[in-house]
């Protein structure tokens, strides 16, 4: 294993329980095709089986071409976990990964390509596909949901000096919801420049049920109140527009699938994903 901090690339993984995942997504990082030295810093959230994550890192070491480090913190959020792996990285360019991405072997490659354009952009996401491509329901979430996500921690990477001038991740957000999108509305607002590479390729678990579906959409409304009390008072359009952006897809309520609740069809899926993400969102404002 390499013990040199030269690196243009860290790649930052927050890490909370899933010692399974986060095995097989350093496996994946230890198969990219990139030349130039980069460093892995994993930072464990807190996580009640913490040195078993520890220990399945540690075989992945010696294989991979990067520096791999792991650090131990409190369980304090994604956010603030991601910022600490951040404080503790030395590359130019920080690209993000949740435990659970699976990236493709070129997905590195291709997420720090458009950094080498001029002028560079300060951000650069890339395409986010369904792990479970022989299941029916994550493949329609793909396609109906989550197409289009564009600041997803998930696969996305940050030129550090517009990472520092944003502040990083706001720590007040301790769910893994909505962080991300608060950190790329804040870069959109200073005016840096985002690229979408669809060649960066991540493979990611999203549900497999209809129950799964539920908490996650919960999930999303609980952090779009963190987000609305937030910006409430000094981007007041921001604070009421984020609730009614969300409950757009209730309109889908008017289609039949909806009404005979069909998980095949995208009318109820994003139909769900207003109607639970609401009760989210109220749930979290009556501090439920």
């Amino acid at each position: 294993m390499r013990q040199e901090r030269d690196t243009t690339v860290s790649i930052i993984i927050p890490v909370y329980k899933r010692a399974e995942w986060i095995q097989r997504c350093l496996e994946k990082l230890a198969e990219q095709r990139f030349a130039a030295p980069f460093e892995i810093i994993v930072v464990d959230d807190g996580s009640p089986n913490a040195e078993e994550i520890g220990c399945s890192l540690e075989g992945i070491q010696e294989e991979s071409s990067g520096i791999i480090r792991f650090l131990k913190g409190s369980h304090a959020g994604p956010a603030a976990t991601r910022n600490r792996g951040v404080r503790s990285s030395s590359g130019r360019i920080l690209c993000f990964l949740d435990d659970d991405s699976l990236p493709d072997e070129n997905w590195l490659s291709e997420i720090t390509r458009p950094f080498g354009d001029h002028p560079s952009p300060a951000i650069v996401s890339g395409k986010t596909l369904s792990y479970y491509r022989q299941v029916s329901l994550p493949l329609l979430l793909e396609e109906a949901v989550y197409a289009g996500k564009s600041w997803a921690t998930c696969n996305i990477a940050y030129r550090r000096d517009a990472f520092d001038s944003l502040g990083g991740f706001d720590e007040s957000f301790r769910e893994p919801s909505w962080e991300d999108n608060d950190l790329g509305l804040r870069a959109r607002w200073a005016g840096f420049a985002h690229v979408y590479n669809d060649r960066a390729v991540v493979y990611h678990p999203h549900e497999q049920t209809i129950d799964e579906y539920r908490r996650k959409c919960l999930l999303n409304g609980r952090g779009a109140a963190r987000f609305t009390s937030k910006y409430l008072l000094h981007k007041p359009v921001w604070g009421f527009i984020t609730p009614v952006a969300m409950s757009r897809r209730l309109l889908y309520g008017l289609f039949p699938s909806v009404w005979m609740r069909n998980p095949q069809s995208k009318a109820y899926v994003k139909f769900l994903w207003s109607y639970y993400s609401l009760q989210g969102f109220i749930g979290a404002l009556a501090g439920k």
